[in-house]
């Protein structure tokens, strides 16, 4: 993706109401019995986003989702996440035992402010889409926050 473009992305999935958590999930070799594919990486990924409501409270309300391949081509992900609520304590916590549980590593943080959504965003939901995907989560979401100011839809 061209680097104007990608800013510009960083900025309007910044501008879509507010994010409380990013980061990075990957798998272990050691403990995943095959490498997984783009079908399976998307199937763990909603099922994490999913079951987050079984998980203490922490309810993931959207989530933009970015999957690259390493060198040695295990994929890993970077999500975005917005929480109903807010950042609960212990929610980041929560979240990364549940990847890490079923699949391998988890780091999780809490953006500290709106640019820095923007510079992750722009870097990773963009970079090397020819050979891995974004996932929107929930599907039929247009991923705006249900705040005042900003549309969705009924």
């Amino acid at each position: 993706m061209a680097p104007g473009l990608s800013t510009e992305w960083g900025d309007w999935i910044t501008s879509l109401g507010e994010w409380h958590v990013f980061g990075g999930l990957t798998y272990d070799p050691r403990t995943v019995e095959r490498r997984p594919g783009v079908r399976q990486v998307r199937d763990d990924v909603s099922r994490w986003l999913g079951d987050s409501k079984e998980h203490a409270g922490v309810f993931i309300e959207a989530a933009v989702v970015a999957v690259e391949y390493q060198r040695n081509e295990w994929p890993h992900c970077h999500p975005l996440l917005r929480l109903r609520g807010g950042l609960a304590p212990n929610a980041i916590g929560i979240l990364g035992q549940a990847w890490f549980q079923r699949h391998g590593w988890a780091q999780l943080e809490r953006p500290r402010q709106a640019a820095a959504v923007a510079a992750y965003a722009a870097k990773y939901l963009s970079k090397d889409l020819d050979r891995g995907e974004v996932i929107l989560w929930p599907q039929e979401s247009d991923l705006r926050s249900h705040q005042p100011g900003l549309a969705s839809r009924g």
